[in-house]
C-alpha cells in the first residue's frame, strides 16, 4: 500500500474520451498530441494522418485477437509518450459481432454476448489506463432523450456506447470531451465542461473549453 500527501500530487499522466460526430476531426486530434503516438485504428480512418512522422499506427483484424497481444506488448515496453484506441464505439460493436458469430443465434449477440462485452470492454480499457503515458480514447457521437426526475425530458450528447460503458469508461478517465464547431470562428474545439445537454470533464484542470492543441498542456 502506498501512502502520499494531496500535496505531492502532479497531473501525471492523461486518462481521456474524446468524442464527436464523424467528419469532426477525432483522428485528427490525435494526430496533434505532442510526442510519439501509437494508434490502434479500429475505424481505418487514419489515412488522414498520412505522412506524420510521429505517430505509428496498429490496424487489427476484424476477430480482433491480436489487441490483448498488443497491450501485452506495450506493458512490457513501451516507447510512445501517448497511446489511442480509435475507436471505443467500433470496438464494443467489434465484439458483439465477434460473440454473435460464435454465438448460437445465427449471428445475432445474445445476453451472455452482452454481459461478455461489457465486461471485457472495460477490463481493457483499464489495462490501457495502467500503461505508462497518456491514454486517449475516442468515441461517436450519439443524442440521446433523458428524462429528469422531475419528468422533464432533454436531449444529451454522450459517447456512442451502452449506458453502462458510457457510464465506467467516463469514470475511469481524468478528461472527456466532445468535439464542437464555433459558429464565431469556424474552428474547432473540444468541450470539457459537462452539462444536462453533455457529458464532459475536466477534474485535472477544471477547463470548459480547449484547442486541439492544448488537450494535453505543455
Amino acid at each position: 500500500m502506498e501512502i502520499l500527501r494531496a500535496t505531492e500530487l502532479d497531473g501525471g499522466k492523461l486518462t481521456a474520451l474524446i468524442y464527436g460526430t464523424p467528419g469532426m476531426g477525432k483522428t485528427t486530434l490525435l494526430g496533434m498530441l505532442p510526442g510519439k503516438t501509437l494508434i490502434i485504428d479500429m475505424d481505418k480512418g487514419t489515412s488522414v494522418l498520412r505522412g506524420n512522422e510521429d505517430v505509428d499506427i496498429v490496424r487489427l483484424s476484424e476477430d480482433l485477437h491480436e489487441l490483448p497481444e498488443v497491450l501485452k506488448e506495450l506493458h512490457v515496453k513501451c516507447e510512445y509518450e501517448n497511446v489511442c484506441l480509435d475507436s471505443l464505439s467500433e470496438l464494443e460493436r467489434g465484439m458483439l459481432a465477434y460473440y454473435g458469430r460464435i454465438g448460437k443465434l445465427d449471428g445475432v449477440p445474445d445476453l451472455q454476448a452482452y454481459n461478455r462485452t461489457d465486461f471485457k470492454l472495460i477490463d481493457l480499457c483499464r489495462q490501457f489506463r495502467a500503461l505508462p503515458g497518456n491514454v486517449f480514447f475516442t468515441a461517436w457521437e450519439q443524442q440521446k432523450e433523458i428524462t429528469a426526475l422531475s419528468g422533464e425530458k432533454y436531449s444529451q450528447a454522450r459517447p456512442m456506447l451502452r449506458d453502462k460503458n458510457t457510464d465506467n469508461v467516463c469514470g475511469l478517465c481524468d478528461l472527456v470531451g466532445q468535439i464542437v464547431m464555433n459558429p464565431k470562428d469556424g474552428e474547432r474545439y473540444v468541450r470539457l465542461e459537462g452539462s444536462p445537454s453533455c457529458i464532459a470533464k475536466d477534474r485535472l484542470r477544471k477547463r470548459k473549453y480547449c484547442r486541439f492543441d492544448e488537450v494535453i498542456e505543455k
